[in-house]
């Protein structure tokens, strides 16, 4: 990661969080491969994320904690299932509706790349330093308060 040049200051700030966001998806992609896992993107990493070991979810609820559209959840939860890394079992209640779990491969791929997520933020902070890199956090995170609705992919 650059500290990049002063005219940066000026590009669009849509650039900018697209620039983080790529540094983000190609160190994960990068230290997975190192650490010898296999890739996963970091949609589906939010997707992994957000599935408790414990209890498995709808889909509709799990679009609701990512902050998605169902159509959004169901395509990366396809995609999961298709993979190993999830489990769909039938749910109670709506003929249709199934339950969301981990599987063991999935638990395990999931907690690495939420680890190496981590240590990309403090590489981050180092950079930025502490103070900045918790204000970045708190910036985006009231930004967004309230907004439900994105895209994963």
């Amino acid at each position: 990661m650059g500290t990049g040049d002063h005219s940066d200051a000026n590009l669009p700030l849509l650039h900018l969080l697209q620039r983080g966001v790529r540094w983000f998806s190609d160190e994960l992609l990068e230290r997975l491969k190192a650490a010898g896992v296999d890739p996963i993107t970091p949609a589906h990493a939010v997707v992994l994320a957000h599935l408790d070991h414990e209890e498995p979810l709808s889909v509709a609820e799990l679009a609701r904690r990512a902050g998605v559209t169902r159509q959004t959840m169901h395509r990366a939860v396809t995609q999961l299932l298709g993979e190993g890394l999830l489990a769909s079992t039938p749910g109670p209640g709506f003929p249709r509706s199934t339950l969301i779990g981990l599987t063991d491969v999935g638990r395990r791929r999931r907690d690495v790349a939420l680890g190496i997520l981590h240590d990309l933020e403090q590489d981050l902070g180092t950079q930025l330093g502490p103070a900045a890199l918790a204000e970045l956090r708190e910036s985006l995170t009231r930004a967004w308060t309230g907004h439900s609705t994105g895209d994963l992919s």
